[in-house]
């Protein structure tokens, strides 16, 4: 056998026994843009958990974590993995390690705890959208997105920080970037890595 095809197999063994072992001891990656693959995988993994967890009491499940680096995504898909978090009988901890932008910050507000490493970032603005339809089928999809979207997704995130609605009016129509401790001072981040507490306790 050539030596590349060692290495190949060797790699793939490796790489193949970490993801092992991280779905073992309950941890999940969502890196990269948000579409059909996290109701395949994320929601999957946080079902099973919870199915494997039956008869155990909330407080002494083993924790599901969910690292997050994620620009953003499909609204569908977003709120089928904000709806199985925030119904898991089995706490999620959420964690930006690079970005939490759009529906990524969304995602992770969901989390039962939410840490933040000191040098990431979020991004909270308003949705987009693209279509090609007739006008008046268009019309019915920005009148749905614009009114009952808008407002669930409003509800949603003053539910889950200490953002009121006069803030939440007054950022809707810009790029709202922020760092931890504006993250802190909002409500949105419970710990930063290296100021809360030791990166053991999402390891």
């Amino acid at each position: 056998m050539e030596k590349d095809n060692i290495q190949q197999i060797y790699n793939y063994c490796y790489e193949d026994r970490f993801q092992e072992e991280d779905l073992e001891n309950r941890r999940l990656y969502l890196n990269g843009e948000i579409d059909g693959n996290v109701i395949d995988n994320i929601v999957y993994y946080i079902m099973r958990y919870n199915r494997i967890d039956k008869g155990i009491s909330i407080s002494e499940r083993k924790p599901i974590i969910l690292y997050i680096n994620s620009p953003g995504g499909s609204v569908v898909d977003g709120y089928g993995v904000i709806d199985t978090i925030l119904f898991s009988e089995t706490p999620v901890y959420t964690v930006n390690i690079a970005l939490c932008a759009s529906m990524g910050f969304l995602i992770y507000l969901a989390g039962t705890k939410r840490y933040f490493m000191p040098h990431s970032e979020f991004l909270l603005h308003d949705g987009s959208t693209m279509g090609f339809d007739s006008m008046a089928k268009m019309k019915d999809r920005m009148e749905f997105e614009t009114i009952q979207l808008e407002k669930m997704t409003k509800e949603y995130i003053m539910s889950r920080t200490n953002i009121d609605e006069k803030l939440y009016d007054e950022k809707y129509r810009v790029e709202w970037y922020f760092l931890p401790n504006e993250g802190k001072s909002i409500g949105a981040v419970d710990y930063i890595i290296g100021e809360d507490c030791g990166i053991n306790e999402i390891v």
